[in-house]
Order: C-alpha cells, then sequence, then structure tokens
C-alpha cells in the first residue's frame, strides 16, 4: 500500500439524478461497496476514504474496513463544486498524492485502476484524467472538431480521437493542487495535464436512470452469459472455413 497516496470515494447522500446511488445495488451490490472491493484488490490503492457528508457512509467505511472523512454539509449540495471539497480534503489530511474514484463508474477494473497510477507516476504528470477515446466524426456546434469538411470524407480510421471525461480516476499532485487553488480558486485541471484511456465496459458511467439500467443489463450479462458464441450467416461461415479473405 502506498501511504502517500489517499483514495476518496465521494458519496454525497442527497443526489438528485439517481437517487441515494451510491447505496443503490447493481446486481445485488451496492455501488460504493462494488467500488471499495476494487480497491482493495489493487496493489497501490488501497489507502481508501470515503468522503461524505452523511454519517452513514461512516458506518459503512467501518463495515468494510476503510477511511472515513465527513465533509461539511456545505459542500455536499447540488451546487457544491469538486474544486472544493478535494481542496478541504488535502487540506486536513496533507497526502502527498490524492486519487478520486467514482463508484459510478462500477465496471473498471483493479488493473485499470493501478495502472491510472502507474500511468501518472511514469510521465510526472501534476493531473491524471480517465476518459473514453472516441474516434469518429465529432461535431460541437455544427462545427466539425476532429475532421474537416472542406473536402473528401475522411475515413473514421484516420482521424484524431477525441477524449471524452468519464472522472472514473483522477489523480492529483496535492502540493500542486493546493499552489493552484490558493492562487487561482481551482484546481482540477492543474498543471501539466495527463490524459488514461479506459476501454470497454469500463467507460459505463451511471448518472441517469437509464445508465443504471444499462448497467444492471451488462452485470446480469457479466454473471451469467458472458461466453455468446460468434455466429455468422450460413454463406459467410462457408467462406470463413475456407479461410477466404475478406479484407480489401
Amino acid at each position: 500500500m502506498n501511504e502517500k497516496l489517499a483514495v476518496v470515494i465521494p458519496a454525497r447522500l442527497g443526489s438528485k439524478r439517481v437517487k441515494a446511488k451510491n447505496l443503490r445495488k447493481l446486481n445485488g451490490k451496492t455501488l460504493i461497496v462494488n467500488m471499495i472491493e476494487k480497491l482493495q484488490q489493487t496493489q497501490y490503492l488501497q489507502n481508501i476514504y470515503i468522503n461524505s457528508d452523511s454519517e452513514l457512509f461512516g458506518a459503512i467505511a467501518n463495515q468494510n474496513k476503510v477511511k472515513f472523512y465527513q465533509r461539511q454539509p456545505e459542500l455536499a449540495t447540488s451546487e457544491s463544486l469538486i474544486d472544493d471539497y478535494i481542496f478541504d480534503f488535502i487540506s486536513q489530511i496533507q497526502p502527498e498524492f490524492l486519487a478520486v474514484v467514482n463508484s459510478t463508474s462500477p465496471f473498471i477494473s483493479p488493473e485499470a485502476l493501478d495502472n491510472a497510477w502507474l500511468s501518472f507516476q511514469n510521465n510526472n504528470f501534476d493531473t491524471l484524467l480517465s476518459c473514453e477515446k472516441i474516434q469518429t466524426h465529432c461535431f460541437y456546434k455544427g462545427k466539425p472538431v476532429n475532421f474537416s469538411i472542406d473536402g473528401k470524407h475522411p475515413r473514421s480510421q484516420d482521424l484524431e480521437p477525441v477524449r471524452a471525461l468519464n472522472f472514473a480516476i483522477t489523480i492529483w499532485n496535492c502540493q500542486r493542487y493546493i499552489e493552484n487553488y490558493e492562487s487561482k480558486n481551482y484546481g482540477v485541471y492543474t498543471g501539466k495535464l495527463g490524459f488514461y484511456d479506459i476501454e470497454g465496459i469500463g467507460c459505463i458511467d451511471i448518472d441517469y436512470e437509464d445508465d443504471f439500467q444499462m448497467a444492471e443489463f451488462v452485470s446480469r450479462y457479466l454473471q451469467n452469459e458472458n461466453n455468446i458464441p460468434v455466429v455468422y450467416d450460413d454463406v459467410a461461415a462457408q467462406l470463413i472455413e475456407k479461410n477466404v479473405d475478406f479484407a480489401n
């Protein structure tokens, strides 16, 4: 365990989009307990705190042998910003590094969490942000983001990927965070930024009720039916049997 690295699971009780989502069960296990157990399987991210305004999460922390940090009520409203409660936690606990891991990314693996920390360390980042790499044609306010419309339509595999933040895990150098917050009044995007790509179902992020329903479907599939056979049309199957090359 890396004692210089504190790991926070934020758990504000009054979530609005999905009611009490950290305490809601996904295929029989609450989101917050699911994430605690994933962190306990990592090599590096085991100095774990639940950060919440509610003492209810203190009991959950005790039951699962992790630490509890009770934030002030004014840092736990729907208008509260992550910059402020992170500054509060760092100021009080004073770790050298901080990782915030959201329980709303229930399918991220312990290996991915460890690799995010190694990426942060090996590249000397001040901030590491987890994201989903999207390699398709993207527009913003009617204008192309990662390709040009002045010419022939480019192939998607030739595009520069767009990275959408999912905040499954975010890591900071705490000294740099404090310096940035005290001088500029914000800290999330501090110093040298690094991006850590999460792939596959690890990108699933629960923000809305529809997301929870999809996550429940995926969870049950993983538990019961994760060996779906590859089946082709009969004609295609015959060609594959003959080792026909489909590439062009």
